[in-house]
């Protein structure tokens, strides 16, 4: 800070340079005290206005925002950000707007709002890998790690903290930030041990970078994992320190956690009286900053700012449209004024004149038609756009919501997906949870494809996740039924005796135990083929679909089958066996694609999984995909 003040003082207000190093010192200055920090920066926003320098605006807006978000004043946070990010958009800056999408996502994820905290990490990290900048992907790491520590993965939290600590170009503050988080991750495990170790590592490098802030954040962390440990007389005097360094700096959310846990540890002593006392302070603070009223205004400044780039886009389509009827009405009067002028030459000439009379109606006529077509025309383009755009948004918010590939590799390291979805979004899913020792995945093909499929898949991978995780249900086949009620229900037509809606889907949901080699699988209308030792095992199931059918009061059936090493077990939706193509464009059925996985079953999982992709797309040709596509392979 001693540097960058040096420089500033040698700087006139009309250099640029001091504008941003202002904005620089305001962010190191918010580590010391967040209300000289916040100063700073309007300092600095007020040069960089004087100056008319929009990107160091953008910069300051950012740092400006960073700021309230430390001091839990998240709607002046949210209303930063996105001055800086209309901006920073404006200008193309695309290493600073990646940086503005990373902090209105850790601000989302405070206010538990977690769809669009993933939302803006996901653009942040699209734009790193546009800039081709590794340096920079170790952050990102770190926010998808505490993406996944926010929604209560706790593997995959670790699993992304651990990929950005192996990153060589860490700074000391960051790492200690990394050890931080994985601490927090093990004490959610209520692995206090771990989550102590990895603590004191983080306060070792905040004391040696003589860093306040940081250290009494990591010693605030400490003390509740020694609460956890059920070391009381350890941890109060490290969340006192912490809490009196919190009301010196206004670190709100500092003060509160340590409140809360002084709470928790008087309240294990039977000190009722000072339990109380630190609950009525915690109770205030966390009141303040957690109102639903708060949490409206953020979201509400988020919906305001995507209307202004609405309303902007269809104002620049406004002038653009009248530009062009000014010019288009100076051309009329050219063209009428060269008309007279022939008329007057030509008027001697009788018929001729006639003639012209004739054609220029004719002409008049046609140009009118033109017109109204290409109005129709343009009107339709914008909504088909419109539209277009929409499920684009869609296809980003389904990618989300299937289950990771790297979730998945953490219980079956050899695995391949192939996804081809008809028209943008689909009505395959799949979907997967680890349970201590069990692994549950499910592959479905809902009724229909495009938008009408992609919600029903919505609905299935909600219901799953409520049935395993909400529910604690185990047996497959009770799975798969209590999903067909919840189906049933969510789409009833309240006509009992009818059975005209049919929407449902097909699948087959398999729960894998690897250390026993068991496979306990149900299927609906659908099987799982299983390639060993060059024989093709079918595992069939029942024919009736998960949703309204004639057979909808009967009960699934839960088959089990067990594995060999090296077994591949393959599941596959319709599109791929329906198929029309080759040279006479007939379906190419599933008995031809059991055969296509015998066939390369003892390839490697990576280059089976270009076989079949190219395989489909040749044998489709120019014919158009007559549904979605999903096949999966799991080597045992």
């Amino acid at each position: 800070m001693d540097s960058i003040q040096k420089v500033i003082a040698s700087k006139s207000d009309n250099d640029p340079l001091k504008s941003h190093l202002m904005g620089r010192l305001a962010f190191e200055y918010s580590y010391v005290s967040l209300d000289s920090g916040l100063v700073i920066a309007k300092n600095a926003m007020t040069l960089a206005t004087k100056q008319n320098n929009a990107a160091n605006r953008a910069d300051i807006f950012n740092v400006l925002g960073t700021i309230y978000n430390d001091k839990a004043d998240y709607k002046m946070a949210i209303d930063c950000y996105t001055e800086g990010r209309k901006i920073a958009e404006h200008l193309n800056l695309k290493k600073l707007l990646s940086n503005i999408y990373t902090n209105i996502s850790t601000t989302q994820n405070i206010l538990k709002d977690y769809q669009n905290g993933k939302h803006y990490l996901f653009e942040s990290i699209k734009l790193i890998k546009e800039l081709n900048s590794p340096q920079i992907m170790a952050p990102a790491y770190l926010n998808l790690g505490s993406l996944y520590l926010n929604m209560d993965i706790t593997d995959s939290a670790l699993y992304y903290f651990d990929l950005a600590l192996a990153s060589p170009k860490n700074s000391k503050s960051f790492t200690a930030m990394l050890y931080a988080s994985k601490a927090l991750c093990y004490r959610y495990q209520k692995q206090y041990d771990f989550a102590e170790k990895e603590c004191k590592k983080a306060i070792a490098i905040a004391k040696e970078i003589k860093s306040d802030y940081y250290y009494y954040e990591y010693l605030n962390e400490l003390g509740i994992s020694y609460i956890g440990n059920n070391k009381l007389n350890e941890a109060e005097p490290l969340l006192l320190q912490a809490l009196e360094y919190a009301k010196k700096s206004s670190l709100k959310k500092l003060e509160i956690s340590a409140n809360l846990h002084l709470y928790e540890i008087h309240r294990s002593k039977k000190n009722y009286e000072k339990a109380l006392l630190y609950h009525v302070k915690y109770s205030e603070l966390n009141d303040s900053i957690n109102s639903a009223e708060t949490n409206k205004i953020a979201r509400e400044l988020e919906k305001k700012y995507e209307d202004e780039k609405k309303n902007t886009q269809i104002e620049k389509l406004s002038f653009e449209k009248k530009e062009g009827e000014i010019e288009n009405k100076r051309k009329g009067e050219w063209l009428i004024f060269a008309i007279i002028g022939s008329s007057l030459i030509l008027i001697a000439f009788g018929f001729a004149v006639y003639a012209f009379i004739n054609k220029r109606k004719a002409n008049i006529q046609l140009q009118a038609l033109h017109t109204e077509v290409s109005k129709q025309k343009n009107e339709l383009f914008d909504k088909n756009k419109n539209i277009t755009d929409s499920i684009l948004y869609a296809q980003r918010i389904q990618k989300a919501l299937l289950t990771s590939r790297h979730y998945i590799k953490e219980s079956i390291p050899e695995f391949f997906i192939v996804n081809k979805p008809k028209d943008i979004v689909s009505g395959d899913f799949y979907w997967a949870y680890r349970k201590d020792k069990d692994f549950y995945f499910m592959l479905a093909d809902c009724t229909g494809h495009g938008v009408p499929g992609a919600f029903m898949s919505l609905l299935g991978i909600s219901y799953l996740n409520e049935l395993l995780i909400g529910r604690n249900l185990k047996d497959t086949n009770i799975i798969i039924d209590k999903l067909r009620s919840d189906i049933i229900t969510a789409l009833s037509d309240n006509n009992e005796s009818s059975y005209e809606i049919k929407d449902g889907m097909d699948g087959v949901f398999c729960k894998f135990n690897f250390s026993k080699l068991t496979l306990e699988y149900t299927a609906a209308n659908n099987k799982i083929v299983v390639v060993r030792n060059s024989s093709v095992i079918e595992l069939k199931g029942d024919k009736m679909p998960i949703g309204r059918s004639p057979k909808d009061s009967e009960h699934f059936i839960k088959h089990e089958f067990i594995l060999q090493k090296n077994d591949m077990v393959y599941m596959f939706t319709d599109g791929f066996p329906d198929q029309f193509g080759g040279a006479r464009g007939k379906k190419l059925k599933e008995k031809a694609l059991k055969e296509l996985l015998l066939q390369h079953s003892v390839s490697s999982l990576p280059e089976q999984e270009k076989i079949l992709r190219a395989y489909f797309d040749q044998w489709k040709g120019n014919l158009e995909q007559v549904d979605d596509v999903c096949l999966v392979g799991f080597k045992i």
